[in-house]
């Protein structure tokens, strides 16, 4: 009952701990769970490249994470976040056109490694960012409904929301 009471009471900094999230999750689903059905159905690519496309992304992430944790650390958590949120913005919509107009494994590849890059990065700072925002007296549950929810909200959308665009555009 207390937890629920100080949550209500930080429900600004859940909020805003979601809006953290939401960037990290649709970077995520995009790039490791939708990039398979996008490189085969939008690409044409073949089943083992799309997958294979998405095993390399994943090994990226696993080499981007840290280096944007470390990076956050040095420099601040803000300037990382901020950084790598502006460069989504400015480069997504060229970047997927980039590889919708001159479709192939390469350019699938560039492209999802571009955007490995930016969430890595981005999610090395977000999650300590995000723990830190959090009042201690509900740091566990506070994170733990911010990412559970803005994961569900924006990470379970992004596949339908991509596929809308695709076919409106």
């Amino acid at each position: 009952r207390e937890v629920l009471a100080t949550l209500a009471k930080n429900w600004s900094v859940v909020i805003g701990g979601m809006l953290m999230v939401a960037m990290t999750t649709t970077a995520f689903y995009l790039i490791t769970v939708y990039a398979p059905t996008f490189g085969k159905t939008v690409l044409q690519l073949t089943t083992s490249d799309a997958l294979l496309v998405t095993l390399l992304v994943a090994i990226s992430n696993f080499v981007w994470l840290p280096i944007g944790g470390s990076l956050s650390d040095r420099f601040g958590r803000k300037p990382v976040l901020v950084a790598m949120t502006a460069l989504t913005v400015l480069t997504a919509y060229p970047a997927l056109s980039y590889v919708v107009n001159a479709a192939s494994f390469a350019h699938m590849l560039e492209t999802l490694l571009w955007f490995s890059f930016l969430y890595g990065m981005y999610n090395g700072a977000m999650i300590p960012a995000l723990t830190e925002i959090m009042p201690v007296e509900v740091r566990v549950a506070g994170f733990s409904l911010a990412y559970s929810l803005a994961t569900a909200i924006f990470g379970g959308f992004t596949p339908a929301i991509s596929t809308w665009f695709i076919h409106v555009t």
